[in-house]
């Protein structure tokens, strides 16, 4: 640490030790704060650092005032100030050792399959205008569930009851409506000839849209939630019930398969959001969590699109391997805040964060590229394009760099990205050639870097 540091950490310490009078204990919802910033509040001057921190972590002036009965930011800030152990870091240096690898996250990947796989299956039973119900549903829940995401982590101290059960409204409703919307447009459910404009086919679509939305909903709930086991359990029998449906087919069985999809997740998703909270549920609220959804339909659009020309089984390296990139971006953010902790130099700083940046989404990459260049020539036979490895490495990597990027507040210009890669893969011929796809998606991936490289200037990335 340079002698600057250590001077400046000793005159604050002095200046304390003389000037500052430490305050009574803190108001219990106020302590929670302290308890996530205890590790930063060791190493601020004045308490003018500590409001950057609230304000970095979302507890804006309005939300200190109507959710922890402080008069505001700074009031705030003054009172973790003047609490004791404030500043006693700046004259130590740390040698913290280096952050493992969750690979607890890495089981998540599979649960995410479970919604969609479900509904899916239901759908084909239903006939095209279903199935189509089913896909508009599957885009928009997620998207959906990024907004849930938003909304759940908006209360980082609690659950936000009221407003999660808010948004999972809004989504079933919007699903009802794309589906019904959707099926509209097609003239046969479940194998009969209904006519241009059937209602029964619209009804079905609605239904299965509704639902899909719904559990997509539910299930957003229970993952932010952390509710691993009650997610496993509600997803169990609409799963079993559409594996059952793909054997033998029935209308009447679709029909109750489509209640279970909406009914268990959602019920466990009732049962984990009884805390009311203290997020109200109204437009308000919503309307600032929007913006994240916009991002998740786009990345929703891409992926559709790409699976109408390389095939599902091509791409389910990228679905099984989500809980993986949550891991690698969560492994990646924590390796840049220990490095925060260790540098002063912020030349150095930037310098060093941009090579775990790049080294991470390096290694994610090639980890999705090996897996989609391993699966196909194994001796069982997998629909999969085994010449398409090179192109899911570029594409994971596209995905890491837009998650890592989306969590330090940059989901306009990330939405705006990946809108054009989606309107570049519309518009190629369908008899385009791997090599244009990829060309696209490098561009992407490109774009992605300079935009994460420009990300690592901001100290604001090091939280």
């Amino acid at each position: 640490m340079s002698d600057r540091a250590v001077s400046v950490g000793q005159h604050a310490l002095r200046a304390r030790r003389g000037a500052v009078r430490f305050l009574p204990p803190l108001p219990d919802k106020l302590r929670e704060v302290d308890l996530t910033l205890a590790a930063e509040r060791g190493r601020v001057v004045d308490a003018e650092e500590i409001a950057a921190y609230l304000e970095a972590d979302g507890l804006s002036d309005e939300v200190l005032r109507g959710r922890y009965g402080t008069p505001g930011l700074f009031d705030a800030a003054e009172q973790l100030y003047r609490q004791a152990g404030t500043g006693g870091d700046l004259h130590r240096r740390f040698v913290t050792p280096p952050p493992t690898f969750p690979w607890n996250r890495v089981l998540r990947g599979p649960l995410y399959l479970l919604p969609g796989l479900s509904g899916l299956l239901i759908a084909r039973t239903l006939g095209p205008a279903a199935t189509d119900a089913f896909v508009s549903a599957a885009v928009f829940g997620w998207g959906w569930t990024a907004t849930i995401a938003s909304v759940r982590y908006a209360e980082p101290f609690g659950v936000p009851g009221r407003a999660l059960r808010a948004v999972l409204l809004v989504g079933a409703v919007a699903g009802a409506v794309g589906g019904a919307l959707v099926a509209a447009r097609h003239v046969e459910v479940a194998g009969i000839l209904l006519g241009p404009v059937s209602v029964p086919g619209v009804v079905v679509g609605g239904v299965v849209g509704g639902a899909v939305a719904l559990s997509a909903g539910a299930a957003g709930v229970l993952l932010a939630l952390q509710r691993t086991g009650p997610y496993l359990l509600a997803f169990a029998s609409p799963l079993l019930a559409a594996l059952a449906l793909s054997v033998v087919p029935s209308t009447g069985a679709a029909a109750g398969a489509l209640l279970l999809l909406a009914g268990m997740p959602l019920l466990s998703a009732l049962n984990a959001t009884r805390p009311a909270g203290t997020l109200a549920p109204q437009w308000n609220t919503l309307r600032r969590h929007v913006l994240p959804a916009l991002l998740g339909w786009m990345l929703a659009t891409t992926f559709v699109l790409l699976t109408a020309r390389l095939g599902a089984w091509t791409l389910l390296p990228l679905v099984l391997g989500t809980g993986l990139l949550e891991g690698a971006v969560w492994h990646i953010q924590e390796r840049l805040q220990r490095l925060a902790r260790l540098h002063v130099n912020l030349r150095r700083l930037r310098r060093r964060g941009a090579r775990i940046v790049v080294l991470g989404t390096v290694l994610y990459a090639a980890a999705l590229a090996g897996w989609a260049f391993v699966v196909p020539r194994l001796p069982v036979s997998i629909p999969a394009q085994p010449e398409a490895w090179a192109f899911m490495g570029v594409y994971a990597g596209a995905l890491l760099l837009s998650a890592w990027l989306a969590n330090h507040g940059r989901v306009a210009a990330l939405s705006a990205l990946w809108a054009l890669c989606g309107v570049a893969l519309y518009a190629l011929p369908p008899t385009a050639p791997l090599a244009a796809l990829a060309t696209v998606m490098t561009v992407l991936a490109a774009a992605l870097t300079a935009l994460a490289l420009h990300a690592t200037f901001d100290p604001r990335s090091y939280r």
